[in-house]
């Protein structure tokens, strides 16, 4: 009975042993309550499940805080836009100096932000946003200035054109606009703030993009990726109640050139084969297409762990 026990033991400290090695990775992202955190949490949860490995979010201020470290190799992985990545390879704007060790991992959806007002307000266009309230600053996420910047310049305005309201970050900017503080709500369509702001403020709606050539190409001038999006009245965009032009960018998942090729391939193939357990998590990786994982990104590489994993399945090298 002691030789028993004595097993018993020996086992269940194995199997403690074993638990205790697995790997444990961080995701970087926004804020919790943004859609980059959303995106991350469904990432890190079919990572965790599906890999050997643990992945946690650790959310933080904005990329322009963090993405620094990652290049460093301080953080393992990072939630991020196209747009960001490109400005931190570039050392463009609001990053100093060229992050030349960040990988590219995977793209994994459209991320589309937009601008929202109160349903009883009189604006209806983004050209009445002129000498109103809009949120400013967002001193740790400074890639929200940016981006409002480029939805003010396609109707043709500037941050001097408006009444500016100093926030730190997008989801300080959005309880702002629930407590009356600002008269616009900026945020990713689909996101579950905006329905959490409208409910506080009696509804909202989405200000429509002018997708003229001339118009867009104000936009893209500040964000050159920028692509537009034709959305239409639906559960999945609260506040959109009509046709209407978005724009939209790619998330994507990042990594730093010293992280193990195994771990990478194995990150890869877990967001690649588990899409389900991802929307299960968050709705809007509804959008997420397997096959569409891989795009040129130059002039940043992509780490030789996703690259193997792609050429497994058929998407190495990008065709476009």
């Amino acid at each position: 009975m002691a030789a028993k026990s004595y097993l018993l033991v020996a086992a269940a400290i194995l199997i403690g042993a074993s638990g205790a090695s697995a790997q444990t990775l961080g995701i970087a992202s926004s804020a919790q309550g943004s859609f980059t955190f959303g995106a991350a949490s469904a990432i890190a949860k079919v990572v965790s499940q599906k890999s050997g490995m643990q992945m946690r979010v650790q959310a933080t201020g904005g990329s322009n805080i963090w993405m620094p470290q990652l290049n460093a190799g301080s953080l393992d992985f990072g939630a991020v836009t196209t747009f960001e990545t490109w400005l931190a390879a570039n050392g463009k704007l609001i990053y100093r100096g060229k992050n030349s060790n960040l990988r590219a991992v995977a793209i994994t959806v459209p991320l589309t932000p937009g601008i929202f007002v109160r349903k009883s307000s009189n604006i209806h266009s983004l050209k009445d946003l002129k000498g109103k309230r809009v949120s400013s600053g967002f001193t740790s996420q400074k890639i929200i200035g940016e981006l409002m910047e480029a939805h003010l310049a396609n109707a043709g305005l500037t941050y001097n054109d408006v009444t500016k309201v100093p926030a730190p970050n997008v989801v300080k900017a959005a309880d702002d606009f629930a407590r009356g503080k600002t008269d616009a709500l900026f945020f990713a369509l689909g996101s579950g703030k905006i329905l959490q702001a409208s409910a506080k403020v009696g509804g909202v709606r989405f200000l429509s993009l002018d997708s003229s050539a001339e118009a867009w190409g104000r936009l893209q001038k500040l964000i050159p990726m920028a692509y537009q999006m034709h959305v239409k009245p639906a559960k999945r965009f609260h506040g959109v109640e009509k046709p209407s032009t978005a724009m939209a960018y790619d998330l994507m998942v990042n990594t730093h050139a010293g992280q193990k090729e195994e771990t990478v391939y194995q990150v890869t193939k877990a967001i690649f084969e588990n899409k389900k357990g991802m929307v299960a998590v968050f709705k809007p990786m509804l959008a997420f297409k397997p096959d569409g994982m891989v795009k040129k990104l130059s002039p940043l590489p992509y780490h030789p762990g996703a690259i193997r994993l792609f050429k497994e399945k058929g998407l190495w090298p990008p065709k476009k």
